[in-house]
């Protein structure tokens, strides 16, 4: 490869940068030559488009036809509308990607050989990680492989100090904070922990001020509708108080007070034209920002934590962002944090820098563009069992060549020369283990030659004569997974309860390879439409799996297949890889019919995975619903303890994502909503893992105590007796850690459903309850009021046979059984 780019696709602006093994060149924007790009796109009424500052300039005037701040929306099914277009975020993401290409110079945008890294957040999930790669290869560029943010940032600090060091990254962009702490040992780094928050950023300060100062202060001084965020007739006011908005914070870095003012063009609901004259003073600024500020500092600190690291050892912050300009914040995060901060890079620019020295290191003739290996050996002679071992890739200006010899070769010399300098070893006794150190005279790829002779001195013909040693910035040691991810599997055969069996844990060293084996629990036949289903999860809550975020269903069906069948218990064998950005692919082989499937194939089928911003305050109200009932119900069985106050919390969380109604938030609040119900998840997870026991045995006791008063009196002995044996089965695996005591408490619940169940007034009344649920909580709406009518035609006419059905239907169609996106089951258990 001759040629090396890093692009920092950024919520904000972009930057592109270039590396030549050698030095690195940042490539400013060739209309208005800056360093970085504003990731904005504006389409005129002819279709004629503009981009970055020209584009961002027009989104405050004409917000309809301009977008920007896409990337928060990757992985998401969004639409992004702008003029009369309608624009996926990896189509906004192409285009800027095309623009920052045209700062190229031709040679290198003519070129076949270029290899290009991306950088994305740590804190992205594996669905923003494919919408990426996907936007790339909108854009025409070929070569393409994703990295974490934090470890380029880790490679351009490295372009310019070489020193042995422990050092934190915060990294506060325009959408995401990305954390990271590294070690820095003769040039070579490892990546000791990161950490991130996807939605904190500088558009996050913006809408923090937006929110508690400007918009209440036109709602004091103008006559203004209800739903202002959403309306269609004020979004060009609410596009130019933000555009002014986000001018006044970066003006606050060198002034103490600044104005949020001008005209809007705009008319409120009395007529009277919007005038925005609003003071902002950096107290007030840091009195709103505080909390955000505080949220990314216990971020900093629980990243400290996981690294194993004590703030002592740790050296220096060094910030990367346009948000950490701002002085008063860097102070703040450093007080606060106690480890001294550093602005020793370009925080604009460091990201895309460090990503074009990272492209380098990358072997992009292979499929997965693995990392080129820091250590070769090639064999030279087949006769002598002659070869060379050596150092290929060091940040040191010099390196070892080892003769590796098999049969002794008495006489024998060899000698090693610089192609590039004429520097020479002179004539050295070829012996096994002997070893030449070689200079290294410039940056990137340094050519060496070696002579064999034999005892009469003839040279001796090499097979391989040329070693090629790269004298690197830096070399990046350990990667680390940001998030786990695993297959979704049955616990056993003949149950419908299901775990996660990890590719990657969080913390793991990228990348990983590995063989999971599996077993079939159905049989599929060649050429039907039933099968084999392995769902993807990312998360750490292995029992509740669907409190976890989906990220893709790989199905082999019995259309991939010609002869044959998958029989139930048949083997399944899958290799997997996850690579440095934790991109994943999986290679299924089936031996009982000798075929192999590849997830190129059939993988992350997103429109299944992917929300819809614009359509998402029902499902945000549903899984708020859910996740409420978890916090009061964890809340009653820890009683007042040292959880109630995190719990509170989580519940107000919650409430407001019960509360959320689509026109009265914006999409960024609403993403915003939808992360926080994750978090809330993982938390109560871990939570419920650290007071495991007692929480089961409440549960046991509530269940026994309703199984006495509501249901043995309606219980055969039949039932009786299994009633029994569920409960000493669930007594004696309240302090295991697996999840068979859920299953006996699930099975319980069954059966208590079982036993009621043969009451038709019961039948009655569970109908009844079920039709007073929302709609939404139905995966199919016009189905639940087809079935309601029909329920409510069965009662009239006492005919509880099709009542039953129409209960049973009902159920089968609850989003808390088969959540959208998700309702493919897992049909395969460990091997």
């Amino acid at each position: 490869m001759k040629y090396y780019v890093g692009i920092d696709l950024g919520t904000t602006n972009s930057a592109i940068s270039s590396f030549d093994g050698e030095n690195v060149r940042v490539w400013k924007s060739k209309k208005d030559q800056n360093d970085v790009t504003p990731s904005a796109i504006y389409i005129d009424k002819r279709g004629k488009r503009f981009y970055g500052k020209t584009a961002y300039l027009k989104a405050a005037q004409q917000p309809d036809r301009c977008a920007t701040l896409f990337k928060r929306f990757m992985g998401t099914s969004t639409k992004i509308k702008i003029g009369d277009e309608e624009l996926t975020p990896e189509e906004c993401s192409a285009e800027v990607l095309r623009e920052l290409y045209r700062n190229l110079p031709e040679e290198i945008r003519e070129s076949d050989e270029v290899g290009t890294v991306i950088t994305v957040p740590a804190a992205f999930n594996q669905m923003q990680n494919a919408a990426t790669i996907e936007a790339a290869k909108l854009a025409g560029i070929g070569n393409v492989s994703l990295m974490q943010e934090p470890v380029a940032a880790i490679m351009s600090v490295m372009k310019d100090r070489n020193d042995d060091a422990n050092f934190l990254i915060y990294d506060l962009g325009g959408g995401t904070l990305d954390i990271a702490i590294a070690e820095s040992t003769g040039g070579k780094v490892n990546l000791l922990a990161h950490g991130g928050i996807a939605m904190c950023g500088g558009r996050d300060f913006d809408r923090i001020i937006m929110n508690n100062i400007v918009v209440p202060w036109m709602r004091e001084n103008y006559h203004l509708p209800d739903d202002l965020k959403s309306n269609p007739n004020y979004q060009k006011l609410m596009r130019i108080a933000t555009y002014k908005t986000e001018v006044a914070k970066i003006e606050l870095s060198g002034d103490e007070s600044v104005s949020i003012e001008g005209e809007t063009g705009v008319e409120d609901l009395e007529g009277e034209e919007v005038y925005l004259d609003i003071e902002l003073t950096r107290d007030t600024y840091n009195q709103y920002i505080d909390e955000l500020v505080m949220q990314s500092i216990e971020m900093t600190r629980e990243t400290i934590e996981k690294s194993g690291l004590m703030v002592q050892d740790i050296d220096r912050i060094i910030f990367i962002g346009g948000p950490t300009n701002y002085k008063p914040l860097r102070d703040k995060v450093v007080l606060e944090v106690g480890i001294p901060g550093s602005i020793e890079v370009n925080p604009m620019t460091a990201v895309s820098e460090g990503a074009s020295i990272f492209a380098e290191s990358i072997d992009w003739s292979t499929q997965e563009h693995g990392r080129k290996a820091a250590r070769e050996q090639v064999k030279s002679d087949t006769a002598l069992g002659l070869g060379f071992r050596y150092v290929a890739r060091t940040t040191e200006p010099q390196a070892k060549i080892a003769i590796v010899l098999e049969q002794e070769a008495k006489g024998y010399t060899f000698e090693v020369s610089s192609i590039d300098t004429g520097w020479s070893s002179g004539s050295m006794e070829l012996r096994n283990r002997a070893t030449v150190v070689v200079p290294l005279s410039k940056r990137g790829e340094n050519r060496f030659s070696v002579v064999v002779y034999d005892d009469r001195g003839r040279e001796v013909p090499l097979e391989q004569k040329e070693i090629k040693i790269s004298y690197t910035l830096a070399t990046v040691g350990a990667i680390l997974a940001s998030h786990s991810i695993g297959i979704e599997v049955r616990e056993n055969s003949t149950s419908q309860a299901s775990v996660l069996d990890y590719l990657v844990r969080e913390g793991d060293t990228l990348p990983a390879k590995g063989k999971k084996v599996f077993r079939a629990t159905e049989n599929i036949r060649a050429h039907s439409s039933n099968s084999i289903n392995f769902k993807l999860w990312e998360g750490d809550i292995e029992g509740d799996v669907e409190d976890n975020r989906f990220i893709g269903c790989m199905k082999i069906t019995g259309d991939d297949f010609d002869f044959g069948m998958i029989m139930a218990g048949a083997e399944i064998i899958c290799n997997y890889t996850v690579n440095d950005a934790g991109g994943i692919d999986l290679e299924i082989s089936v031996p009982s019919i000798s075929e192999s499937f590849n997830s190129d194939k059939n993988f992350y089928s997103r429109q299944e995975g992917q929300i819809d911003l614009d359509h998402v305050a029902g499902a945000l109200n549903h899984d708020g619903k859910k996740v409420l009932e978890k916090i009061r119900s964890l809340g009653e069985k820890l009683g007042d303890s040292a959880y109630q106050e995190q719990l509170q919390k989580a519940g107000e969380i919650a409430s407001e994502a019960i509360n959320a109604r689509q026109d009265q938030f914006d999409r960024e609040e609403l993403q915003h909503m939808s992360d926080n119900l994750l978090k809330i998840k993982r938390d109560l997870n871990k939570i419920r893992r650290n007071n495991l026991v007692p929480i089961r045995e409440k549960e046991l006791s509530h269940l026994k105590d309703f199984y006495h008063e509501d249901i043995e009196e309606y219980a055969t002995p039949a039932d009786k007796d299994q009633f029994q044996k569920l409960f000493h089965s669930a007594e004696v695996s309240i302090e295991r850690d697996d999840s068979e005591f859920e299953r006996m408490l699930q099975e319980v619940r069954y059966r208590n459903y079982d036993v009621l169940a043969r009451s038709d007034a019961f039948i009655v009344h569970d109908f009844k309850r079920l039709i007073e649920d929302d709609p939404y909580e139905y995966i199919d709406e016009e189905k639940f009021y087809q079935l309601k009518g029909a329920g409510m035609q069965a009662i009239q006419q006492e005919d509880i046979k099709t009542l039953r059905t129409v209960v049973d239907y009902l159920w089968s169609l609850r989003r808390d059984k088969r959540e959208e996106g998700m309702d493919t089951a897992a049909n395969i258990t460990r091997g």
